[in-house]
């Protein structure tokens, strides 16, 4: 019997944002060769919380453990934890880190434990927001964090030239680094079946001749969600009959009650649904006529691809890098936020959803998208050792 690789990864939370839900579908498509292990960093004020995740994991027998945030334990306690974490796990040959600006300390707790192939993985193009004290405090742990990186990790990965830049060196950055497709399960988008869609609709009672337009995406400000109420008031005054649904993590509670202020004021109520956290995302997005997100920063945005895969056509903020358009003439990226020129995008973008499911597919992998083809890529790498 052939001995198994194993890899642990080392994750924030195993929730639906665009990393965790590719790193589901690595999962779900590992060969029998791979075993993954899930080691899940916690804010030790809020305690070890359940994941979106978490039961599918446990379900197919592979182990999840915890440990407290580095800055929570100290950085001598998180070393010791994590090795005797290691240990218990079975000592993987692979430690893949995707906490982003956290991985150097962790990069080194790994080296330190034994691993011979860390990899840090960069889901995000950093930018650091919130009060000038703040963003020096950040821009000084990243300043470390890249240092440590720089040392002890073996691999640099990331989902997209912009993210790598962000993380890691330029020395780095221009020779090292790899970019890991974030790649979806194309046919999991395309095997949603028109009664399924019907039944979503009914559920919300949305009438057909009703122009559906969503987002999907953890609720926090740097993706823009309110400037998509104001282009609804303003698409509202052309009497278009539509429906905005958005589905997503409330990750900031203040910041999704000033939207909820301002569909207020807009006399939106009727107009828009915020549907929570789902597990039903291919059916909702493929139940969208049009996909808006004006994200000022995405490291990928992987629902743009998974919205591609339906056929939706996505009007993007250029926050977006280029590398997510899958190049089905569905993607329209916006240079800025005139609202104006947002409703003439959308309103040039209805009725150009893609029916060829063939040709989605095809380009899709040609680009190196598809989650399967993705898979196989990942374990590959894996077992190239760096001595």
């Amino acid at each position: 019997m052939t001995k198994k690789l194993k890899v642990l990864q080392v994750v924030g939370g195993m929730n639906r944002g665009g990393a965790e839900v590719m790193l589901m579908d690595v999962f779900r498509n590992l060969s029998e060769n791979t075993e993954f292990s899930f080691l899940i960093n916690y804010k030790v004020k809020k305690g070890i919380v359940e994941g979106d995740f978490d039961n599918e994991i446990r379900d197919e027998k592979a182990l999840i453990k915890h440990i407290g945030a580095q800055w929570d334990i100290g950085i001598v306690n998180y070393i010791k934890e994590f090795k005797r974490i290691y240990n218990e796990v079975g000592r993987p040959e692979v430690v893949h880190i995707h906490l982003n600006a956290k991985c150097g300390v962790i990069a080194m707790a790994a080296k330190k434990a034994g691993a011979k192939k860390i990899i840090a993985h960069s889901h995000a193009d950093l930018k650091f927001r919130g009060s000038f004290l703040k963003v020096q405090l950040s821009k000084v742990e990243l300043y470390f964090q890249k240092f440590l990186i720089n040392r002890y990790a073996t691999d640099f990965w990331g989902a997209s030239k912009e993210a790598n830049k962000s993380l890691y060196y330029n020395k780095v950055t221009n020779e090292e680094s790899v970019i890991i497709n974030n790649a979806v399960d194309v046919d999991k988008f395309q095997n949603i079946s028109e009664n399924e869609i019907l039944a979503f609709k009914k559920s919300l009672k949305i009438a057909s001749n009703t122009l559906v337009l969503g987002n999907i995406g953890r609720i926090v400000r740097h993706k823009n969600v309110s400037f998509i109420i104001d282009i609804l008031n303003e698409l509202n005054k052309s009497h278009q009959k539509f429906i905005f649904i958005f589905a997503g993590r409330i990750d900031d509670s203040s910041y999704f009650e000033e939207i909820q202020a301002k569909i207020k004021q807009y006399n939106l109520t009727d107009k828009v649904v915020h549907l929570g956290n789902r597990g039903d995302v291919p059916v909702i997005v493929n139940a969208l006529d049009l996909f808006i997100s004006p994200a000022l920063k995405e490291g990928f945005g992987l629902v743009a691809v998974e919205a591609q895969a339906s056929g939706v056509p996505c009007i993007l903020y250029k926050g977006f890098p280029n590398l997510v358009d899958m190049s089905l003439q569905l993607v329209t990226f916006m240079n800025d936020f005139n609202i104006n020129k947002w409703n003439i995008a959308i309103n040039e973008n209805i009725g150009r959803r893609l029916l060829d499911k063939i040709e989605i597919k095809k380009k899709i992998e040609t680009k190196g998208f598809e989650i399967k083809m993705n898979t196989i890529n990942i374990e590959k790498s894996y077992n190239v050792f760096i001595q």
